[in-house]
């Protein structure tokens, strides 16, 4: 299931206007896919006004811990030609990086963010992605796979290629495939054509690169996975994000987020 949860922080979510996205709500929702044995995706967009290094690092923070949502992907707000952001962008003279391939969600392409510089906004995009895969939080999202009736093979699979696509391949996975194909002769206009003495063997050592560290990924997660298979006690295993809900809850959660901004 698909997800659009965009943003967790209340200011902007107003400025997409999604007043409407409530965490709480979302806690509701999500359990009851998890019932169901239902892998849960989330869009997850950096480069909001509101947005800073800090406030990216704790608003994943408490996603890992009060949302028991399974894939988190990251994208970067993009203002794609033909969207009224790049409308608005226009009229306003902001200057918008003139390459189209960089329009692709994952780069930075203007330099109008009221808090970051460009450099600031590519790097917390960078390491959002390590930041929500931590080892310690893939461990957590099996372990809760484990007790809630998602298939835990299956999810490390998907943690494995969403992860993986990124670290090995530096795309995200919605650009990845089973190989990188690239064609010698195949070039933009102004880079010239490399000679297939460099391109070949060079190209063979980046397949090789690439081979050794998916592997080495695969078992990194395959020995997270092992342990909580092994472990005696997997099926009592609870935290705040499966927690059930009642009124309480909700006003803990929105207690909890109006704490994280006064700091």
């Amino acid at each position: 299931m698909i997800i659009g949860l965009e943003n967790i922080n209340p200011d902007n979510l107003r400025a997409i206007q999604k007043k409407q996205n409530m965490i709480s709500e979302y806690r509701t929702m999500l359990q009851a896919f998890r019932k169901q044995g239902i892998i849960t995706y989330a869009g997850y967009i950096l480069g909001l006004p509101a947005d800073t290094q800090e406030s990216i690092e704790q608003d994943i923070r408490t996603i890992q811990k009060e949302l028991p949502v399974d894939i988190l992907e990251i994208f970067l707000l993009t203002p794609l030609p033909g969207s009224a952001d790049h409308r608005s962008l226009h009229d306003q003279g902001v200057w918008m990086d003139p390459d189209m391939n960089k329009y692709d969600f994952e780069h930075v392409t203007t330099r109008n963010h009221p808090k970051m510089n460009p450099d600031e906004l590519q790097a917390i995009y960078n390491r959002a992605w390590h930041l929500y895969y931590s080892q310690e939080h893939i461990e957590t999202l099996l372990r809760r796979a484990e007790i809630s009736g998602i298939k835990p093979r299956s999810l490390r699979t998907m943690l494995w290629l969403f992860y993986g696509s990124y670290c090995c391949e530096g795309v995200h996975l919605l650009q990845a495939g089973i190989l990188r194909r690239k064609v010698r002769t195949a070039r933009r206009k102004g880079f010239p054509i490399v000679s297939p003495v460099l391109f070949y063997p060079r190209r063979l050592c980046e397949i090789v690169a690439t081979i050794y560290r998916i592997l080495q990924m695969y078992c990194r997660i395959a020995r997270i996975y092992k342990k909580v298979q092994n472990d005696p006690a997997k099926h009592e295993y609870t935290d705040q994000a499966l927690a059930p809900i009642d009124n309480n809850t909700k006003i803990d959660l929105k207690m909890s987020k109006l704490a994280n901004e006064a700091e």
